[in-house]
């Protein structure tokens, strides 16, 4: 196996949204530009009055069916088969509900309520909000059994957009739930870990399941954090900001969009190509307090959609990635108000009702045996130098770097995989369902834990070991050495390549060997980018080659220029060595390169 090293915006209609609003709901399909009340019917004695439209979610794998929780005297759960046509009502009865979630298969649904005892409790659905049954958390120090006999109270919830019966709860006392049997069983993934999970400005990566956004603190001197181990641990994101009110992800999972006061600016939204790690307000004044929303479209990047939560007439779209926000007005109410008797909405909840979600792909699997040199597939790696990996649902496409490559800066994430290596992230060159390459980081010598992680989740750890030298030349068809002369012509064996004249190597050739596992160089070459052509990043060692163990002279071994981890060592072939295919070893620090690989002379 050779390892190849090679360094349309379509338009599409806008997303179905809805906006839950003090006196209704209103639905929109050309991005905020008009919008149309829908007819909810309050068909029961329980229900008088306007609608007011509270919270909003939808059928993860039907966009039409839509789900809500609305008071009009009393409150109710709503249900919608076709986009908000008809509507099924269910009054709660001793119940105050305070939150929304639809599981992403579409068979469960949640709320947190309060019940007659002021219970703040998490209750589940089957029958579309016909009948609810409480979901029993556990206790802790905090909320001991004494206090709450059906475990922690429950707020916010949080389920997986990828893996159906994942739902996640944070509560108070610094403590973050999971379940992944729909709430049978629980564990608390996040003890004291931070302060305040905040409910309305956290956001799980719609893309990937694994990628959280955090607000943690309170009204003021709150700090954003990002998760990439599905809310495992968090990192704090370097934002110019110390109030951040909320965040959501983009249309890919680079793209992020956050409001919160900027230094100068005032109430802003920024914006965030690169997963965080770099910011740009995009505009200010669009608030009048520090309590801005911002909803972006998962599916259109294009659209992006920000609220002032406590004010009427605060509600902005931008349909230009965030160039300009423009008021997007809802009709005033209550209904059948007649003009300059109405009222300005105010807005309580966005629904985004993007193309139903496809069933996510099954984890990916590392192969026994299955992380070799990139060039030997042999087994062990070596910092700096190519690396395969063989598994099973290891991406759900093939790609590879070409178009990825930002900046002069290697790809940490390519379509949605990532490798990490003794906890730092490997360069992804090529993916595929069942091999991926990589160039391995700066990393420590021994047994290190290596991961690979898609949107289907993380795989189970595969310890490799990493050494400072491993020697290997990538090879051609029957195992034939990469090799070529000061020419870039190939010294390869003639009738190796279809369609191509290529002339072996003869006794006294200077030919250069390909290949990857030389270990350090001098100067230092910087990992995660092309090799400078300034200067020549030789070998720390010089290596020595024989061959059929007799040996040739080196000229020297050295990175090659705009690539990375890519060796080229030079030499010359002994004037003794007879026609055949003869082996050729390198050794440098004391570690062969294998003896498979033949090289063919022809005087």
């Amino acid at each position: 196996m050779c390892l190849l090293l090679t360094l349309a915006c379509s338009l599409r209609a806008a997303d179905t949204v809805y906006v839950g609003a003090s006196y209704g709901l209103f639905k929109s399909t050309d991005a905020g530009a008009t919008w149309n009340m829908l007819d909810v019917p309050l068909n029961s004695p329980f229900l008088k009055g306007s609608l007011l439209a509270h919270w909003l979610a939808m059928d993860p794998q039907n966009p039409s069916k839509i789900y809500m929780i609305g008071s009009a005297t009393g409150t109710a759960f709503f249900a919608s088969p076709d986009a908000g046509a008809t509507w099924t009502v269910t009054p709660f009865i001793g119940l105050q509900p305070n939150h929304l979630a639809v599981d992403f298969a579409g068979q469960v649904i949640y709320i947190s309520a309060i019940d007659t005892q002021s219970n703040l409790s998490l209750y589940k659905s089957t029958d579309t909000g016909a009948t609810w049954t409480r979901v029993i958390l556990p206790n802790t120090q905090e909320n001991p059994v004494g206090s709450n006999p059906f475990g922690v109270p429950v707020d916010t919830i949080y389920v997986d957009p990828a893996v159906s019966g994942t739902i996640y709860v944070p509560n108070a006392g610094n403590h973050l739930f999971k379940s992944t049997d729909f709430g049978s069983t629980w564990t608390d993934i996040w003890a004291n870990v931070a302060q305040n999970l905040k409910k309305d400005p956290t956001n799980v990566d719609p893309h990937n399941h694994l990628i959280w956004y955090a607000v943690t603190g309170g009204s003021v001197d709150s700090a954003l954090f990002k998760s990439t181990d599905g809310a495992s641990t968090f990192t704090q994101v370097n934002i110019p900001s110390n109030e951040v009110t909320s965040v959501s992800v983009g249309a890919v999972s680079s793209t992020v969009y956050a409001t919160g006061d900027v230094a100068g600016l005032g109430e802003s939204v920024l914006k965030s190509t690169d997963g965080g790690d770099t910011w740009t307000p995009l505009t200010n004044g669009l608030f009048t307090t520090i309590s801005g929303v911002v909803w972006a479209d998962p599916a259109d990047a294009s659209t992006v959609y920000v609220n002032d939560s406590i004010y009427t007439d605060s509600f902005y779209v931008s349909t230009d990635a965030g160039a300009t926000f423009n008021k997007s007005k809802i009709p005033e109410g209550p209904p059948g108000c007649v003009p300059g008797n109405c009222q300005g909405q105010q807005i309580y909840d966005l629904l985004i009702a993007v193309p139903a979600a496809t069933t996510p792909p099954p984890p990916p699997a590392i192969s026994d045996n299955g992380v070799v040199n990139g060039a030997s597939l042999q087994p062990g790696i070596v910092p700096n130098s190519w690396v395969t990996i063989f598994g099973t649902h290891l991406a759900s496409k093939t790609d590879n770097w070409n178009h990825s490559i930002v900046n002069g800066k290697f790809p940490t994430n390519l379509d949605n995989v990532s490798v990490s290596i003794g906890g730092k992230p490997a360069y992804i060159n090529f993916i595929s369902s069942g091999q991926i390459n990589v160039l391995a980081p700066d990393v420590g010598f021994g047994s290190l834990p290596m991961t690979v992680t898609t949107a289907g989740g993380t795989s189970a750890t595969f310890m490799v070991t990493s050494s400072q030298y491993g020697p290997a030349f990538f090879a051609w068809p029957n195992n034939q050495p990469v090799a070529t002369r000061q020419d870039f012509t190939y010294a390869v064996k003639p009738g190796t390549f279809s369609g191509l004249t290529t002339v072996a190597a003869k006794p006294g050739d200077v030919i250069i060997l390909w290949g990857t596992g030389f270990g350090p160089t001098n100067p230092i070459a910087l990992p995660g980018e092309p090799v400078p052509g300034d200067k020549t990043y030789s070998t720390a060692t010089l290596p020595t080659v024989t061959i059929n163990n007799v040996p040739a002279k080196v000229f020297g071994a050295a990175l090659t220029a705009g690539a990375g981890g890519l060796y080229q060592v030079a030499i010359q072939v002994p004037d003794s060595i007879p026609d055949g295919d003869w082996p050729v070893v390198a050794t440098i620090g004391g570690v062969e390169s294998p003896t498979s690989v033949l090289l063919t002379i022809k005087k």
